[in-house]
């Protein structure tokens, strides 16, 4: 069983770099997209591109941008509305998450008790 060996050009290469750094995909993920060999192939194209490929990316602005100076009082305190609701549904997650823990800890001292074993692991053991 032989594999056809696949040539790609400059153009193709940079190309797939750009669709790369764009996709925001694991290297293994990505090579396994677009169908080439192994990541090592990708790895080798980043190093000898990078600094051409950085320079032609564009980069977030740090500067809020337009939309964001344009937004109404309205819209922050529907944000801020969101945010607290959301906030308030964590709490609860995280109350149960606490109480589940409790739950869990109570059963297993009293199957120790129960069953006169030790059920959790000690910290010195080995």
């Amino acid at each position: 069983m032989s594999t056809k060996l696949t040539v790609y050009s400059e153009e193709e290469r940079l190309s797939l770099l750009h669709s790369y750094y764009e996709s925001g995909m694991s290297k293994k993920a990505f090579c396994k997209l677009h169908g080439l060999s192994t990541s090592k192939l990708l790895n080798n194209w980043i190093a000898k591109y990078s600094p051409s490929v950085e320079n032609e990316l564009p980069l977030p602005s740090d500067e809020p941008s337009e939309e964001m100076a344009n937004r109404s009082k309205e819209d922050y305190k529907e944000e801020v509305a969101l945010l607290k609701k959301r906030v308030k549904e964590l709490e609860k997650a995280l109350s149960f998450s606490k109480l589940e823990t409790e739950v869990r800890d109570m059963l297993i001292d009293r199957a120790e008790e129960y069953f006169n074993i030790p059920i959790r692991k000690k910290s010195g053991a080995k």
